[in-house]
């Protein structure tokens, strides 16, 4: 749940939106620490890796820029978690790691998800540089990685909590083998006792005189000497009259050397009980007197004849015995023995000496346990105050408990949670160490895998890119030999293709060649009858007048018209031969687009010239550049029939360029239009050009003359309708320019 409620949002929220979005979504999602561990720094901590990730989200993927946050979070939990919280180097280890691994993981899950072609197309427009653009290589080694790790995660997280439940079940049968065998010996011990000293009071009852008294204090004390000597269970005994007084000891004296005999133990509450009583009774524990500084636990018979009281029996038990007892079981670990009475006084404590006051257990972390276990149960407790839960773990207590039937007491053997807390360390780091050597491992596999996936398809990437720079040999199956099948079948069937368009660009090549050279024949030899046709419609019109002198007109401008088309197609065909050769002089542009754009404009009546320019003096071909103006200015005309201004625009503009414009307010473009119109013969296919006359070689032959002079030549839309042609040529000739000194 903390991974997926906490990092994993986070570092969304971080590489989608941004530094201060991350942060936000870290702060948030640290709320839930503030009551799990009582403290801000691991909100804190999730509010730094949110907005370090999110600012590094434009230059490294969520993995990278995860992992160095991490590699300087060390200096973070050492000065908080250490210094100002004052949590031990272990816990502060096992809490840095812990959040390392969620955070890595959460990464890695995120940049996995990101990789997923439907998500990709769902935040396209939120994705970061470095997740736009992905390759086949990082894909396929985050996802190998990814399902390395997790199933690795599951099952080792899986196997350590089965480890820890195995180590706490060991520990609770121990804990509870321990108190049986303790409460066996306590029941035993006190039966020995309350037998021992029924057996003794039923002795002095039948030696009871007629009058009811005691025998004298020289047999009282043999039979004392005796219980005590042969009932290892007895610390000492005596025997006292009906108002509590010692009328003999065994031990005679205290462990000053006063004689006990004569002391008054009237105070003690199984004086009062055992005056009703009918058999042996064990008494509450109470504090030691003369013989034993500790406390002591008796048991009481009453001395009676038929139903005249006459005095009572005690045995106090030997505590110590069964001290040593406990002592023996727990054999020096750091287990711990107590036997509780009902009322949660402590009967004996196998971490105690013995000399220590009465305790009791009740209003402790240990009775409140005790109060949800049955006998033959266990159960745990902390005994520190509330706190953050890793200084807590110290304070872990694991108990088992047995009653003793009998009395009702508790026996109660309780080790801390340390062992359990250790085995729980050790498995952490070793299923840290496991996923350490497999992601290592996972990644190495993948580089490699990916490799042998990535060098094919980057074969047949590179044969396509040599193949589109013009080297049409390029193959990629010799690179695909020893990779799987499909991609080896991708690079052949690549090749296979590349041949087959080979051989058909050289086909088409082939037949360009065989058209430019038939247009260039045919349009030499139509020059020649046009030119003679020319010459005798000029003769003709000098002789004639009138009605065939206009009607002689209309022929010469016909024959121009034929001649120009028959001119583009000439300089078609020797562009596409590579022979259509330059003649640069030294001249103003701006007279040559002058007198063009003017020699057309006025023989249009519909239309009108606004021409802006200023002197530009360059090195060009001038009967070419006359050509591209012819071009440009009469498509503006033809294609605006309607009429109206054709703007023609001349400047210089940065880099020592002259820039024309041609504009006009006519049918204009499509955005498909803007580029193939650049080729040979292309004239469009809307339905507004079918009464608009032309072959389609002008703006071919204009953008062939104007890149041959180094220059660039574009077509695009008006706003409001029309079109605008742009030439950009340099004012001196590539040579000049590279001899030129730098400014």
């Amino acid at each position: 749940m903390h991974l997926l409620l906490g990092p994993l949002l986070v570092l969304i929220t971080a590489v989608l939106f941004g530094p201060v979005s991350g942060g936000v979504a870290g702060a948030v999602a640290g709320l839930a620490t503030l009551r799990l561990w009582h403290h801000p720094w691991g909100a804190l901590n999730l509010a730094l890796e949110g907005l370090f990730v999110g600012a590094l989200r434009r230059r490294l993927t969520p993995l990278v820029a995860d992992a160095l946050y991490w590699l300087m979070s060390p200096l973070y939990f050492f000065l908080t978690y250490y210094l100002v919280e004052g949590i031990p180097a272990e816990g502060v280890l096992v809490a840095g790691v812990k959040q390392a691994v969620n955070g890595l993981l959460a990464a890695l899950v995120l940049q996995v998800l990101l990789l997923i072609p439907r998500v990709r197309r769902s935040l396209r427009p939120l994705l970061p540089p470095p997740l736009a653009e992905v390759s086949i290589g990082r894909t396929f080694s985050s996802a190998l990685t990814l399902g390395a790790v997790v199933p690795l995660l599951v099952l080792g997280g899986a196997e350590g909590r089965e480890r820890y439940d195995s180590q706490l079940r060991q520990v609770e049968e121990e804990n509870l083998h321990a108190a049986r065998v303790v409460a066996n010996e306590v029941e035993s011990s006190i039966e020995h006792v309350r037998h021992g000293v029924g057996q003794l009071a039923r002795t002095l009852s039948q030696g009871l005189t007629a009058g009811g008294q005691l025998p004298g204090q020289h047999y009282i004390e043999g039979e004392l000497d005796a219980l005590v000597t042969y009932s290892p269970e007895v610390h000492h005994a005596y025997v006292g009259n009906p108002e509590g007084l010692a009328l003999a000891f065994s031990p005679r004296n205290d462990l000053s050397g006063r004689a006990m005999a004569g002391s008054d133990f009237s105070d003690r509450g199984y004086v009062r009980l055992v005056q009703q009583a009918r058999g042996p009774i064990v008494s509450d524990v109470l504090s030691g007197r003369s013989h034993s500084p500790g406390p002591l636990v008796a048991a009481v018979a009453p001395i009676r004849q038929d139903e005249r009281y006459a005095g009572y029996v005690v045995a106090a038990m030997d505590l110590p015995r069964l001290r040593q007892h406990a002592h023996a079981q727990v054999q020096d670990s750091d287990r711990r023995i107590r036997v509780t009475d009902v009322r949660g006084g402590v009967v004996f404590d196998s971490a105690l000496t013995g000399h220590e006051p009465l305790r009791s257990i009740t209003g402790t972390p240990l009775e409140q346990a005790l109060r949800d276990v049955l006998s033959g149960g266990t159960g745990t407790y902390s005994s520190g105050e509330e706190g953050m839960p890793m200084v807590r773990m110290g304070q872990l207590h694991h108990f088992g408990m047995v009653t003793v039937p009998s009395l009702g007491w508790r026996v109660v053997v309780e080790q801390p949670g340390t062992r359990l807390q250790r085995e729980v360390e050790r498995a952490y780091f070793s299923l840290l160490v496991t996923m350490a050597m497999a992601t290592g491992a996972a990644v190495l596999l993948a580089l490699a895998f990916s490799r042998t996936i990535v060098a094919p398809v980057q074969a047949v990437s590179d044969a396509a890119a040599r193949q589109a720079a013009g080297e049409r040999m390029a193959r990629a199956s010799e690179a695909a030999q020893d990779a799987p099948h499909e991609l080896s079948q991708l690079a052949e069937t690549f090749d296979r293709m590349t041949g087959q368009l080979s051989r058909q660009m050289e086909a088409i090549e082939r037949t360009s060649r065989e058209k430019d050279a038939f247009l260039s024949i045919a349009s030499h030899e139509l020059k020649t009858p046009l030119t003679a046709l020319k010459a005798h419609v000029q003769l003709l019109r000098r002789k004639l007048g009138g009605e065939h002198g206009e009607r002689l007109d209309n022929v010469s401008r016909q024959v121009d018209r034929v001649t120009r088309l028959v001119n583009q197609l000439l300089d078609a065909s020797q562009l596409g031969l590579e022979q259509l050769p330059l003649q640069r002089t030294r001249l103003d542009l701006s007279e040559v687009v002058r007198r063009v754009a003017e020699e057309l404009v006025a023989a249009s009546p519909l239309h009108t010239l606004a021409f802006t320019a200023r002197p530009l003096l360059g090195d060009f071909d001038e009967l070419r550049l006359e050509q591209v103006v012819h071009n440009l200015v009469s498509n503006a005309i033809k294609y605006n029939p309607t009429g109206g201004v054709i703007e023609v625009e001349l400047q210089e503009v940065a880099g020592r360029e002259a820039e024309l414009r041609v504009s006009d307010r006519g049918i204009g473009l499509r955005v498909e239009d803007e580029e193939q119109l650049f080729g040979r013969f292309e004239r469009g296919d809307r339905r507004e050009l079918t009464g608009i006359s032309g072959i389609g070689v002008g703006l071919y032959v204009s953008r062939e003359i104007v890149r041959r002079h180094g220059g660039h030549i574009s077509l695009r839309s008006r706003e409001g309708g029309g079109a605008v042609a742009t030439v950009r040529l340099p004012l001196a000739p590539p040579e000049q320019r590279s001899a030129a000194p730098a400014s």
